[in-house]
């Protein structure tokens, strides 16, 4: 059985760079994950969610060869990790996307993160606040990250086709 071509994504300069100093070489599953990463900039899977994406896409990677794909990764600084405690998992981004700190806006369906505008009062007020009150119980916040949950444009406007739809039949 011939071997599909997968096109290589184009790598920028300081990433290659980053690839060969780590001794990353440029496999099938490496060109897939960051071909993924590259599609969607404000994309943070989990291990899971990569692996069910990498199938879908026709390039299966085995769930232990990921983890340790994405591990180093991580150790040459073109990902990043973070942990999700509300999921007890960790997330993956590319760095310069949805900053882990600053507020966030993430859709529960796709669980694309869109970062809330940095210069946000209305953030800025709400971390003081939770920051004043954990201060008054004797705790001392080192940094505040705030998350609003829901459902991104996107993905909503497709659930509201597929009601509409429904609603014409009825």
């Amino acid at each position: 059985m011939p071997a599909r071509s997968v096109s290589a994504p184009a790598l920028a300069d300081d990433r290659a760079q980053r690839l060969r100093e780590a001794g990353l070489r440029r496999t099938r599953a490496l060109q897939a994950v960051l071909a993924l990463f590259d599609g969607a900039p404000g994309w943070q899977p989990t291990h899971a969610q990569l692996a069910e994406r990498l199938a879908d896409e026709g390039e299966p990677v085995n769930a232990v060869t990921l983890y340790r794909l994405l591990e180093r990764l991580v150790a040459a600084g073109v990902l990043v990790k973070r942990t999700a405690a509300d999921e007890r998992a960790w997330r993956f981004h590319a760095p310069g996307a949805a900053s882990a700190t600053g507020p966030l806006f993430e859709c529960d369906a796709c669980h694309t993160q869109f970062p809330l505008a940095e210069d946000d009062a209305s953030a800025r007020a709400v971390a003081a606040a939770v920051r004043r009150t954990l201060a008054r119980q004797g705790h001392q916040a080192a940094r505040v990250d705030l998350a609003v949950h829901g459902t991104c444009a996107d993905c909503r406007g497709g659930a509201v086709s597929r009601v509409r739809r429904k609603a014409r039949l009825l």
